[in-house]
């Protein structure tokens, strides 16, 4: 461009700046879509070959004492028996603690200052947690395994759950906390009857995660003869969802677990948030989160913790961060209807029958941004602001390595070759010299 005037050559220089900026910002933005969002969640409704879920069920006592163990544990800790003076004191205090949850932490008002009850309360719970009597009969051919855990209100038992592993006092078999129950959509009819001789209450809630204890929950009592029918709304995952980062799909699985859980959930998420700021608030944790570190809280603690149950319900108003789980079925009444059996065979047991309406829609997180894609958004921007193709960009890195290796590496000089005369040539090449000038004399 050396006759270029110099109005043109900024003119120039500013459009090719430009240029390169704006596939750059182009390419970036792409980029960073490729490695923090590239799914969306959809809504699928071919729904005539789904398999949807069963709710879990967590089951609480009304009273989670065993009068027979509870006996026991008290000879055991303070070597008093029924006919005590002081059992009477002992005995509420054990049932305080077994029937305790944590939004409801006043009975130990009476206990706090008593330095004799500075004992394990979460080994005294389980103690004195009574056996589950339960019949159970289900529209599938399955076997329903229940299993004791330690939840916020307490020992209880849960069933149709993957997420229990961390809550379970006992140790789980193979099978325990692998798929939940199905049906097919095809299916007739898709329920599950649990039938009681006592007071329980029940919640309801996602195979794939641990009952949320602070929501409303059901009661079922012998007499009573309950039918709720449920609406089911589930959350999967496409074909190579899993492949990808749990930042880049925004959601975990339940088998990812962290901060050495053995399994991941949502609901998990926030009690272990709840547990930091109960030892936060009172110096120690509630033996409902026996899984979490910090002390345990004796009846001084707990009696704190009555304090700050506000705090606790809503996290002290700190967000606690919590992935999502990749895998959700959100279950919601849709028909509650109750009986009650004044006479008759019936009196002295509850039942209560759930029934799963057959969905007809779901939502699927899907990957809508794959690295072809990617490639294929570099291109564009190359092409629109730099009319610039793949096969140009190879030209300009052969281009560029070429100057450089001719740069780096000097080329060998040429030397000329001087060719040694044979001895007398000289001589030689003046007699030709002579001859010739003799001839030409001698023509006339």
């Amino acid at each position: 461009m050396p006759h270029r005037h110099w109005c043109e050559r900024l003119l120039w220089t500013a459009i090719t700046i430009g240029a390169v900026w704006a596939a750059l910002s182009v390419s970036l933005g792409q980029l960073q879509r490729y490695n923090d969002n590239p799914t969306v969640v959809t809504l699928e409704k071919d729904y005539r070959g789904w398999q949807y879920s069963l709710p879990a069920i967590t089951l609480c006592p009304g009273n989670r004492t065993d009068p027979i163990k509870m006996i026991k544990a008290i000879k055991k800790r303070w070597n008093l028996c029924p006919g005590d003076e002081r059992y009477t004191y002992y005995a509420n205090f054990v049932i305080a603690v077994a029937n305790s949850d944590l939004f409801h932490l006043q009975d130990y008002e009476k206990y706090k200052d008593d330095d004799s009850l500075d004992v394990d309360l979460f080994g005294l719970a389980v103690e004195v947690m009574p056996e589950l009597l339960m019949k159970i009969s289900s529209s599938q051919p399955v076997t329903f395994q229940w299993v004791p855990v330690m939840t916020e209100s307490g020992t209880c038992y849960v069933t149709n759950s993957v997420a229990t592993a961390d809550l379970a006092l006992i140790k789980l078999q193979g099978n325990s906390t692998n798929t939940p129950i199905t049906c097919h959509y095809t299916d007739t009819v898709c329920y599950v009857i649990f039938e009681v001789t006592k007071t329980s209450y029940y919640y309801i809630h996602s195979p794939y995660d641990v009952a949320k204890t602070s929501d409303r929950t059901g009661k079922v009592y012998p007499s009573l003869n309950r039918f709720i029918e449920l609406t089911v709304t589930e959350t999967r995952t496409g074909h190579g969802v899993r492949e990808l980062s749990s930042r880049r799909r925004s959601c975990l699985y339940h088998d990812e677990s962290e901060e050495g859980r053995q399994v991941y959930s949502t609901q998990m998420c926030r009690l272990s948030c709840r547990s930091r700021l109960a030892l936060e608030l009172c110096g120690c944790r509630p033996f409902y989160y026996f899984y979490e570190a910090g002390p345990f809280c004796n009846p001084a603690g707990m009696w704190c913790l009555s304090k700050y149950s506000k705090r606790l319900a809503n996290f002290g108003g700190i967000k606690c961060n919590c992935q999502a789980s990749c895998l959700h079925a959100e279950f919601k009444e849709k028909f509650v209807e109750d009986k009650i059996w004044g006479k008759g065979p019936f009196q002295d047991r509850g039942a209560l029958r759930l029934s799963v309406e057959a969905p007809r829609t779901r939502y699927t997180r899907e990957i809508v941004f794959h690295f072809e894609d990617l490639v294929v958004s570099f291109g564009g921007a190359a092409g629109l602001f730099l009319g610039a193709s793949f096969i140009s960009f190879v030209e300009i890195i052969y281009f560029a390595m070429e100057k450089s290796f001719k740069f780096f590496s000097r080329e060998a000089e040429i030397q000329p070759v001087t060719k040694q005369k044979r001895p007398y040539q000289e001589r030689l090449d003046e007699v030709g010299i002579m001859l010739k000038s003799l001839n030409s004399r001698q023509i006339p």
